[in-house]
């Protein structure tokens, strides 16, 4: 009997050995979190054994993109991909997502601001949990979250552990391993064992109520939703919209409900992770989807009869920021004073989102933001905003809203938008005047003038600081061996095109507009940098970084932008706001010797640093 008892351990000690091993092979992720106090990742999973791979992955750094990032092989990412936008000196986004499958591998992208060095980052690995710690001090972070996605967001899991009685096969060696644990004897008919299971939900989002209210008819359920593109049909005229890795309640399943006095809504389980919405009506394009700040609770609104706001708390677009990834992709982030509750109304023709609680959104500058021909934005009737961006029939749209319910991102990919026509230096003019004394030729434009005050507040005008500062880095600039020429050199109106003719008939090696920002709220303050040209860019980045080291200001980012100025100019240009005079702090500031010095000095040194 011993005998045989040392066979049956040594025969379970081999399958569970075995069934380590294979296990081992793939890590499943199930989590990403942020540590924001001591500014370190933290990639979990929940496998008890440990994973067969390097203690440390290796990080590769591709500097021309101010980007680093390393591979986790053999691993499988049971979390949502995870869209983190930092607030640092160091990081600005962390990307961990699906990189592919066969074989399995999760790509971890870290993007990082200029002047970081990507070498100081730290990847540790303690058991089966990654650290990746950057060594800055975080000030804040959004973790972003699909609410709409045409591209699909891929399956969702999460892992819970159920343990159940399994009848078992009433043999000799079955009853005497149980009756080796107490788990029955060899007399009994029937035999059951404890059976321990892991079991992977395929959702993110569990419907489990539907409530019809006049024209109007809610959904909400446990978790985050994540819309698709809408489907219409006919025969009868219905829309269709799919909910990704959503459950549906089985005891609202495909009940037919009438709303707005005719119309029907009912819910289905499309597929094991997949929950289809089907509204039925004669005009099914009437409906707009509106999700609110938790992302728990969706309502279908009538455009036509509703008209009570969906929410009572206002909120005020604050800042928009645009950046183009490639020819073909880009994204947009809005960012709002508080939670907003929003409409998605998607058609072949443009995207609109209608943001029915935003009852501001003239103080920001979105003419630099949305740099695409066609995007506006607008006030709806009734009150809120709308944002519109028409599309083409190949344009794909993600959206992802952070967890404080105040920041959006839209990202477009395979965009048929008009994008700025790439102007690459090696196909730019000559200039029309050949130099040979080894000298550099800048031209500085003081912005308005004459007739053209700018922006003013108070008595004070932009005219007068832009020239005082212009004077100052000529002056600069001079001592230091450069030819200046300025477009202006008093008061005078000089016309946007005369501005440009100006330079063009000097033949610079660099041209600087220097501004002052202007908004109708007192709250925005700080120092942008604006460009166009690819030839631009990296002029903007040594002025801008120059500004932030000499000017104590707000870093309000670098734009890319259609001002007049820098699109028409044949030479490396940039336009400069070097703060804002609608801010009382920081327009008493502006007015100040010192602070007119330390811009003249930043700009200048900025020049300086770009011919190193």
């Amino acid at each position: 009997m011993k005998t045989f008892f040392v066979k049956i351990f040594c025969l379970l000690a081999f399958i569970l050995c075995f069934a380590a091993h294979v296990f081992a092979d793939e890590l499943n992720i199930s989590s990403v979190v942020y540590d924001n106090s001591a500014a370190t990742l933290v990639i979990n999973s929940m496998d008890n054994e440990v994973f067969s791979m390097p203690s440390k992955p290796k990080l590769y750094v591709l500097q021309e993109e101010n980007k680093a990032y390393f591979d986790i092989n053999s691993a499988i990412l049971r979390s949502p991909v995870q869209n983190l936008v930092v607030n640092s000196p160091a990081i600005k986004e962390i990307t961990v997502s699906q990189f592919s499958t066969n074989p399995n591998v999760v790509r971890v992208v870290l993007s990082y601001n200029e002047g970081f060095n990507p070498y100081n980052i730290q990847l540790k690995k303690l058991n089966n949990t990654f650290f990746v710690n950057f060594r800055n001090p975080v000030l804040s972070n959004y973790y972003f979250q699909p609410v709409y996605s045409e591209s699909g967001v891929g399956e969702h899991y999460e892992s819970t552990v159920i343990q159940s009685p399994v009848l078992a096969m009433n043999n000799n060696i079955l009853n005497q391993i149980n009756s080796a644990f107490n788990m029955g004897g060899a007399s009994d008919d029937k035999n059951y064992i404890l059976s321990k299971k892991d079991l992977l939900l395929p959702t993110k989002f569990y419907i489990d109520n539907i409530v019809p209210k006049n024209s109007d008819v809610s959904i909400t359920g446990i978790g985050s939703i994540t819309l698709s593109k809408p489907i219409y049909l006919t025969n009868p005229n219905r829309v269709a919209y799919d909910v990704q890795n959503a459950v549906v309640n089985p005891s609202i399943r495909n009940k037919e409900i009438t709303f707005n006095q005719s119309d029907t809504i009912k819910i289905g389980q499309f597929n094991r992770n997949t929950a289809r919405i089907v509204i039925t009506c004669s005009s099914p394009d009437r409906y707009i989807p509106v999700i609110f700040g938790d992302t728990q609770r969706l309502v279908f609104i009538d455009r036509n009869t509703s008209t009570q706001a969906p929410s009572a708390i206002k909120s005020a677009l604050t800042s928009a920021y645009d950046e183009i990834t490639d020819i073909k992709s880009h994204s947009m982030k809005l960012v709002f004073s508080k939670p907003i509750v929003y409409g998605i109304d998607r058609s072949n023709s443009s995207m609109d989102l209608l943001f029915y609680n935003v009852d501001k959104f003239q103080d920001v500058n979105l003419k630099s933001a949305f740099i695409f021909s066609g995007i506006k934005m607008m006030a709806l009737r009734g009150g809120g905003a709308k944002l519109s961006i028409p599309t083409g029939t190949e344009d794909i749209f993600d959206i992802h809203v952070g967890s404080d319910a105040k920041t959006l991102r839209i990202k477009i990919k395979n965009s048929n938008l008009q994008l700025p026509e790439k102007q690459p230096e090696t196909i730019l003019p000559e200039p029309v005047i050949k130099r040979t004394d080894g000298k550099k030729y800048i031209v500085i434009d003081p912005g308005h003038g004459g007739s053209d005050c700018g922006a003013t507040r108070n008595g004070i005008y932009e005219k007068n600081i832009t020239l005082d500062i212009s004077k100052r880095v000529e002056t600069l600039l001079k001592n230091k061996g450069y030819v200046v020429k300025m477009t202006r050199n008093s008061d005078d109106t000089v016309s946007l095109q005369d501005r440009v003719e100006i330079s063009e008939e000097f033949a610079p090696d660099i041209f600087v507009s220097i501004h002052v920002n202007s908004s109708n709220s007192e709250t925005p303050q700080g120092l942008e940098t604006h460009y166009y040209k690819d030839n631009s860019l990296k002029l903007a980045k040594t002025v801008h970084a120059s500004l932030l080291n000499n000017v104590n200001a707000n870093n309000r980012g670098l734009f890319r932008s259609k001002f007049y100025v820098i699109n028409h100019t044949t030479a490396p240009a940039v336009l400069v706001e070097i703060g804002f005079i609608s801010n009382p702090s920081e327009r008493a500031q502006l007015v100040s010797e010192s602070r007119k010095q330390a811009t003249a000095k930043a700009i200048a040194e900025g020049i300086y640093d770009y011919f190193k």
